[in-house]
């Protein structure tokens, strides 16, 4: 016990060093000198494109200290908030974001509409009639407080999760994540499955949370019908039906809007070039080939895990829990790198294991988001995507995936 004391009360030491480091790194603006031609340079093109891509990562982590320090620049939470404040005014609550952005006074010029469902702008009321950077900063620090608590939840002492956040949100896709509705979706894939044992309730509420942000997490109440959890399959759903009679309530036609619009601009966002899903990929850049061979990797992933779905290890281990939650994101038709961030207790539970295949393909996920570029390809997060689940086909089926 003095032992783990002991390694905690390190762990706490330099997660506070690193994060008092984190909070002042200094950074411009996202509008950066051109990305030098590494054709033309006299270095070797791979260290050229590999400095670029880590300079690329460093400057998400830029981004994240300043959203932190109330110095944020535009990000993806701001259509949240364009989206409530026409929620709230019943205006379209679908426009072309760059002509809002700049109401709010952020010059960012995109020219597509929101793809987040009207049920998730109501997650940024409490800040949506603030003035920009304030709202920003204190939903980032409201995200970087969720994580710590993730972490708690997952199993590891309260020093230790506060020492171990600021290590986490150096990983990009968690630093991205503070400007996002991920973190809302990781700690309920960590959260509920804790409170789901004896607080039903409450897990259900979260999962219905993290569904309002994107319909997929919703694969998590499969845990609730295969345990017979009822209470917190009646819990999800009275919190789902709460959101979405909410936004009735205040402005009735805004889910037609979000359908009228996102027929067509879902579709552009499944075929932008960057966009990461893994299926998407696999039939771009293999054809059928390519999908067969992710839906083999699914398949096979399934039938290592059968006897998880069955008692004892249905009640007893977080596996069942844990390939829901995977499967939640890998069948994404699209998705980032920020999308990546509720990976990231099965990619804990993949070192944990302390297995060398499966360490090595945590540590290789862990590793890619900080040296391939975060956006521009779609190769960074669909190939973390593609290698957590062959950990998980690799990884033992007895494992429990938590430290509690």
């Amino acid at each position: 016990m003095n032992y783990l004391n002991k390694k905690d009360n390190q762990i706490l030491i330099i997660g506070i060093s690193i994060f008092l480091f984190f909070l002042f790194l200094s950074g411009s603006q996202r509008e950066k000198k051109p990305n030098v031609d590494c054709a033309i340079t006299q270095d070797s093109i791979f260290f050229c494109e590999l400095s670029q891509n880590i300079q690329g990562n460093i400057n998400i982590m830029v981004e994240a200290s300043r959203t932190l320090r109330g110095k944020s620049l535009p990000s993806d939470l701001a259509q949240d908030i364009v989206g409530y404040r026409a929620l709230a005014m019943r205006n379209n609550a679908y426009p072309v974001l760059g002509t809002e952005y700049l109401k709010m006074g952020l010059n960012w010029n995109l020219n597509h509409e929101s793809t987040h469902p009207p049920t998730a702008f109501l997650l940024v009321a409490p800040i949506a009639f603030l003035p920009w950077e304030l709202s920003s900063a204190i939903w980032a620090w409201a995200m970087l407080i969720l994580v710590l608590i993730s972490l708690r939840f997952y199993g590891f002492t309260w020093k230790a999760s506060i020492g171990l956040t600021p290590i986490i949100i150096l990983w990009p896709p968690i630093a991205k994540s503070l400007e996002q509705l991920t973190v809302i979706w990781l700690f309920a894939a960590i959260a509920s499955y804790q409170l789901e044992k004896k607080h039903q309730i409450w897990s259900g509420v979260l999962v219905g949370i993290a569904t309002i942000t994107k319909i997929f997490p919703a694969l998590l109440i499969l845990s609730f019908l295969a345990k017979r959890k009822w209470k917190a399959l009646i819990s999800f759903s009275l919190t789902a039906s709460l959101f979405v009679g909410a936004v009735f309530v205040i402005h009735p036609e805004a889910f037609s809007q979000y359908l009228d619009v996102n027929t067509t601009n879902s579709i552009r966002m499944i075929l932008r070039p960057d966009n990461a899903a893994l299926l998407i990929n696999s039939l771009r850049w293999g054809g059928w080939i390519g999908t067969t061979i992710v839906s083999t990797l699914f398949i096979a992933v399934i039938w290592r895990n059968k006897q998880s779905f069955y008692e004892p290890l249905l009640s007893l281990s977080s596996r069942f829990w844990t390939l829901l939650n995977y499967f939640s994101i890998a069948l994404l038709p699209v998705l980032w790198t920020f999308s990546l961030a509720p990976l990231l207790p099965i990619i804990m539970g993949l070192i944990l294991e302390k297995k060398f295949t499966t360490t090595l393909i945590a540590i290789t996920s862990s590793i890619i988001p900080l040296l391939l570029p975060a956006y521009g390809t779609p190769l960074t997060a669909a190939m973390v995507v593609f290698l957590v689940g062959v950990g998980l086909l690799l990884s033992q089926p007895t494992k429990d995936f938590t430290i509690s």
